[in-house]
């Protein structure tokens, strides 16, 4: 079931890919960009994670931590997705423990809508290291949630197919926005 937003994050403590932990609450302080994707060989999602690879630098200045979950093995996410270097944390989450708890759907329409209708995006993707593969979660949607310094879901994105993350636009636009105090700390959507 989606979650809205505005809310307090489900914090979770697992380790990323590399065996370091990683507890979502202790982040507190900064704005948390906490993408789901689908699977460690997607291209749709390599050709996501090139896009956040290249603006992280700029978004760490503005004191911006992104968290990238998969559904595929912490191997998997170092071969298909770590093979180039990622200035962000990396969790791989095969038994969907953290999925779940965030409402991530699974949809066959989107898997069908997004490989009919964004073909240039699987060819990036491609092209940025990832290809198709057999995974059992092949029908997961992607999801965003961005979360401002209090620890707070400030906005959700569920994806209308397979390929669909929030606008870069959004997210920078809340990025940009100023640190939140009193009542509006509990999150107000950058639209």
């Amino acid at each position: 079931m989606r979650i809205q937003a505005p809310r307090a994050i489900i914090d979770f403590h697992k380790n990323d890919i590399y065996g370091n932990p990683i507890q979502l609450s202790q982040l507190k302080g900064k704005k948390v960009i906490l993408c789901f994707f689908r699977d460690a060989a997607c291209p749709f999602c390599n050709f996501r994670v090139y896009e956040l690879t290249h603006r992280y630098k700029a978004w760490q200045k503005q004191n911006v931590e992104v968290i990238a979950v998969f559904s595929s093995t912490d191997e998997e996410v170092r071969h298909f997705v770590g093979r180039h270097s990622r200035p962000f944390r990396m969790v791989a989450d095969p038994d969907l423990e953290i999925y779940n708890s965030y409402g991530v759907e699974h949809s066959s329409f989107a898997l069908v809508k997004a490989l009919l209708f964004k073909l240039p995006r699987i060819f990036m993707g491609i092209k940025t290291g990832g290809y198709p593969s057999k995974n059992p979660n092949v029908k997961l949607v992607p999801a965003d949630f961005l979360i401002n310094e209090k620890g707070h879901i400030a906005d959700c994105w569920y994806g209308r197919d397979t390929s669909d993350h929030i606008p870069l636009k959004r997210l920078q636009a809340f990025i940009d926005s100023p640190p939140k105090t009193g009542l509006d700390a509990i999150g107000a959507n950058a639209a």
